[in-house]
């Protein structure tokens, strides 16, 4: 997920390091807190499952997969906390949480939309917890576990900067650097490799995307589809290791503020031709500090994020 921040010469040092620590964010982070943080029960409509708090929200099916694919609606975003980076990223992958023998499904291949805030004071604020994730990254298949733990430590240090950040913008203190800029950008991603932006098309608040990842027994094929606006990209990645979970998520900062949006469905959800619901899988939800961000029950081949 690609950040540019305008002529700002740190928006331009920024991206590079974005593009590794917002993929390591997703991975090996919210499969180690699957693991290892404490689940709540949720609700009454969700009485009968879990909650694994992280920085993910959605649904994580355990198993052996050849493809996955949903639908959804990418949502206009509203930047209410200009002094913290703000991201609501919809995708759909195979591997990256947990599999059903106790360990961390790599590499997790995805693609989807990112829909980011980001002010020149996110940015500055942002920038040392984000370096320590990408350091993670690199522990990723040695040791999933204390990539999980080190990247939750860069998370909290980014987390306490854009706290700090966004109530000296309360207070006018930096001005025009609080200004925040609405970025979308179209994705793949095979992490711990970082992130690849699709650079040549567009995606606009309210267009209708449709995610496919496959693998065939030797590679995985990641395609994106813009259906408003008529453009599909597909990136094929050669790999022999087999798909042991599959996901259907939106992304965020975990202990962070989300953006503003309306609710998220996600529907024509197929696991290996089946609808989610024929399927038990596991509930992920952010617990920002604005909300708590979780999935609604699985109907059929959707459910909603709210």
């Amino acid at each position: 997920m690609k950040l540019s921040t305008g002529n700002s010469v740190w928006g331009r040092c920024f991206m590079a390091v974005t593009l590794a620590a917002s993929a390591a964010s997703m991975a090996v982070g919210n499969a180690a807190d699957a693991t290892a943080e404490s689940f709540v029960a949720y609700g009454s409509e969700l009485s009968n499952s879990h909650l694994y708090l992280g920085n993910w929200a959605g649904y994580v099916v355990q198993g052996n997969f050849r493809e996955i694919s949903a639908t959804w609606v990418q949502p206009e975003i509203e930047c209410r906390n200009p002094g913290i980076l703000q991201r609501v990223v919809p995708w759909v992958g195979l591997n990256g949480a947990t599999g059903l023998d106790g360990q961390v499904a790599l590499p997790l291949m995805q693609t989807g939309v990112e829909s980011m805030c980001a002010s020149d004071a996110a940015v500055y604020a942002a920038l040392p917890g984000l370096q320590v994730e990408t350091m993670a990254a690199g522990l990723a298949y040695a040791d999933p576990r204390l990539a999980g733990t080190v990247m939750n430590a860069g998370a909290k240090v980014s987390d306490a900067l854009g706290a700090a950040a966004d109530g000296m913008c309360s207070l006018g203190i930096f001005g025009g650097f609080c200004h925040p800029d609405q970025l979308i950008d179209g994705w793949w991603e095979g992490y711990p490799d970082p992130p690849v932006t699709y650079d040549d098309v567009s995606v606009r608040a309210g267009d209708t995307m449709h995610s496919i990842v496959s693998w065939d027994g030797g590679r995985y094929v990641m395609t994106l589809e813009n259906r408003t606006a008529n453009w599909r990209r597909t990136t094929v990645v050669a790999s022999p290791v087999p798909a042991r979970t599959a996901e259907i998520i939106v992304e965020g900062h975990l202990d962070a503020a989300l953006p503003g949006f309306a609710p998220i469905t996600f529907t024509e959800i197929s696991i290996d031709g089946r609808p989610l619901s024929d399927y038990d899988a596991h509930t992920y939800g952010i617990p920002a500090t604005n909300r708590l961000l979780a999935p609604g029950p699985v109907e059929g081949a959707s459910f909603t994020i709210r």
